[in-house]
Formats: C-alpha cells, structure tokens, sequence
C-alpha cells in the first residue's frame, strides 16, 4: 500500500503489517516499479513516496521517469509533486519539462507547483526565470506565483527587480 525509503541497516517496526523487502532488484528494474507505482497509484498522496525514491535514485532513467510523470500522468498531483522533484535533480531536462508545465497544463495547481518548482531550482537557474515569469506571463495567478517566490528568495537581482517595478 505504501513505498518507503529505508537503509539496510534499518530496525523495521511494520506494526503488524505486510513488509515486502525488494532484493536482489536491478536499478532499471528499481526505477520501472517506482514509476509503474507512482502512474497506477489511485489514492491520492500515495505516490509520494515512490516519486521521492525516484529523486534520490542514483540511476540515470530515474529522472527521465519523473520527467514523463511530469508530463504524462493522468493524476494532477502526481504531476505536481513530480514537478517539484524534477526541480530538485536540476538535470537539464528539468527547466524545459517545468516551463512547458506553466504553458501548457491544464490545470492550475500544477502551473502553481510548477513555478513553486523554478524557486526550487539553484539560484543562477531559477531566480532569472521567476523574474522573467513575474515581468511577462500573462496569466495572473502565475505572475503573482513568481512574485511570492521571489519575495520568499532572499536573492539581490529579486530586491532590484522589486524595485524597479515599484518605481
């Protein structure tokens, strides 16, 4: 029912539970079940844990994983919290994936994660795309988005643009 991280060292308390200990499982074969869990999963939140194992994973399809989730998946959340996951690995597929979700999805919560995601990304990549974002979306609840971000940043260039629009 649930997909958790834990080390091999770990003392396991299920509580009465079913564990099922996945060994002798190859990378590739690691991230396809993840990504299967994440896409199938009906409940709401509980792809969560399946979408965080694939941040952390160390193999390189993890991230094209999330990308497709981020892209393809049916369920809105699993977009978002893929989304911000994406941010997160900052691989270079990650600012087109997130600049196509604020474009194109549908959904107006994912277009808030997704812009919660650019603030997620490290500063020399992420604040000059939330300026960009704020100075010429022209949807409303995406400029105001960026804003809120920038403001959260702490970042000089978001100080100066602040003020210059406040002039």
């Amino acid at each position: 029912q649930r997909v958790r991280m834990v080390s091999s060292d770990c003392v396991i308390d299920a509580g009465g539970l079913a564990l099922h200990w996945l060994d002798s499982v190859s990378a590739a074969q690691s991230v396809a079940f993840l990504k299967s869990y994440a896409a199938r999963t009906i409940v709401r939140g509980q792809a969560d844990g399946a979408l965080t194992a694939l941040s952390l994973h160390q193999d390189p399809s993890a991230g094209a994983a999330l990308l497709d989730l981020a892209r393809n998946s049916t369920d809105t959340r699993v977009r978002q919290r893929a989304l911000f996951w994406v941010a997160r690995r900052a691989e270079s597929q990650a600012i087109p994936a997130i600049t196509e979700a604020i474009d194109r999805d549908p959904d107006a919560e994912v277009k808030r994660q997704a812009v919660f995601a650019l603030s997620q990304l490290p500063r020399d990549q992420g604040v000059p795309l939330l300026i960009t974002l704020a100075r010429s979306s022209n949807n409303p609840s995406v400029r105001k988005q960026a804003m809120f971000w920038l403001g959260q940043s702490n970042d000089p260039r978001a100080l100066k643009f602040f003020e210059e629009i406040l002039r």
